[in-house]
């Protein structure tokens, strides 16, 4: 290797644990300070199950105790902020009755964990010692922008990062059983964040079916056990109050934020009503085109943009269905597509959820023989991309940037993968 390049993974890879390091610190900062604003609206949600009102539905008023009150609730919006499923409400079934505090500084350690785990876990699989090395460069991504919000909101993106991890090592293991396990896992996932879905189209065009029927039997069995506790009803009820919520980000719908009298100390918790103050914005295509041009885009033509583009991506696939690809690209590709669907469903698209470009970046990584190929021109889309993660604070629309950056480098990467071999030294 070019000692230039040693040079390079060695600067890459002591700036990355210096500003992991300073990253967590200033997470640990967040998380006394602040409310965790996402994680109260779970909370909430499943407490609310559990004394069997609707979480989607059941709104708080000045005489509801502060046990059952999200802060940043909005008045006149007949749906509360809880937005995910029955399913992964019941995984907040065992916290339930803990303090809210506690479950927040639980929550913030698991992030920290997961994110670093699922690092050292794909650095791990990566093999080579300059692969390891890139791939563990990846800790920088604890000082991005994203990693602020993700970790300060209290979010859930990063759990399904090590999820699709875990799928990715199982699969490639010797257990004899590992396509159907590791299919199970992500659809197990696909129950409780429905986009997840989309992981399974590449191994569809690539007939991976134990993975496929794995992926099934993972999805019904996390909706079935979830029913024990929810019931139909419940299921119904979030479908309805997505609708809702889908017409409240297009901004058909405009309600006043909600204060309750004690906004800033909810159930002992200090700033309860606020976030860190990280810049951040909606970069969804709904979201852009209206706060840049007024446009409401209505949801089916979304659907409809978002079908078309999956089909267009479908095809590629297709014409190249029978080669025999690297698991790394199966889970490359259904990666990059749940995170176009998130550009494109009628929902807001925030910082946090980038958590997810860790996995089809480390799958590059492992599939290349020699990393110099990945040093493309594309490459600058990659590297505008992180550059503007860092500059938040002085450009806060430089998220956007740094969004669709990334976005383009991975959609660039598909079709350029999809070209060549991506195990051939010689590309």
């Amino acid at each position: 290797m070019d000692k230039y390049l040693k040079y390079f993974f060695l600067i890459l890879l002591i700036y990355s644990l210096i500003i992991a390091f300073l990253a967590i610190t200033c997470d640990t900062f967040y998380t006394i300070k602040y409310g965790g604003i996402d994680l109260r609206n779970r909370v909430v949600g499943t407490r609310n199950l559990l004394v069997e009102n609707d979480p989607y539905y059941t709104k708080w008023d000045v005489e509801t105790p502060e046990y059952f009150v999200d802060g940043r609730d909005y008045q006149w919006l007949p749906v509360s902020r809880c937005t995910v499923p029955p399913s992964f409400l019941v995984l907040h079934v065992p916290f339930a009755k803990i303090s809210y505090k506690t479950q927040q500084y639980l929550w913030f350690a698991a992030q920290e964990l997961l994110l670093i785990f699922s690092i050292l876990l794909l650095a791990k699989a990566a093999g080579k010692k300059y692969k390891i090395v890139l791939i563990i460069g990846f800790m920088f991504f604890l000082g991005s922008s994203f990693w602020r919000f993700h970790v300060a909101n209290g979010q859930i993106y990063i759990l399904f990062v090590f999820i699709i991890t875990a799928a990715y090592l199982v699969a490639k293991s010797t257990f004899k059983y590992r396509d159907f396990w590791s299919g199970f896992i992500l659809g197990l996932a696909a129950s409780w964040r429905p986009p997840m879905i989309l992981m399974g189209l590449p191994f569809i065009f690539y007939k991976k079916w134990k993975l496929i029927f794995g992926g099934i039997a993972g999805i019904i069995v996390g909706f079935l056990s979830s029913l024990l506790l929810t019931g139909i009803s419940t299921w119904q009820s979030y479908f309805s109050a997505m609708k809702i919520h889908g017409l409240f980000h297009s901004g058909l719908l405009q309600p006043e934020l909600k204060i309750h009298p004690n906004s800033n100390f909810i159930e002992g918790v200090r700033n309860s009503f606020f976030s860190a103050d990280v810049p951040s914005t909606d970069s969804s295509i709904q979201g852009v085109l209206y706060k840049f041009f007024g446009f409401v885009l209505d949801a089916k033509f979304l659907w409809l943009g978002f079908f078309v583009i999956v089909l267009l991506l479908g095809f590629s696939l297709w014409r190249k269905r029978k080669l025999s690809v690297p698991i790394e690209m199966l889970f490359f590709q259904g990666t990059v597509l749940v995170l176009i669907s998130e550009f494109l469903l009628p929902a807001a698209r925030l910082s946090y959820n980038n958590v997810i470009w860790l996995v089809p970046l480390s799958m590059l990584i492992i599939m290349v023989r020699d990393v110099k190929r990945l040093l493309n021109f594309p490459l600058i889309f990659l590297l505008i991309g992180f550059a503007a993660n860092y500059l938040y604070n002085l450009f806060p629309r430089s998220i956007l940037i740094a969004d669709y950056s990334i976005l383009i480098y991975l959609i660039w990467m598909w079709f350029a993968m999809l070209r060549d071999n991506p195990l051939d030294p010689h590309i």
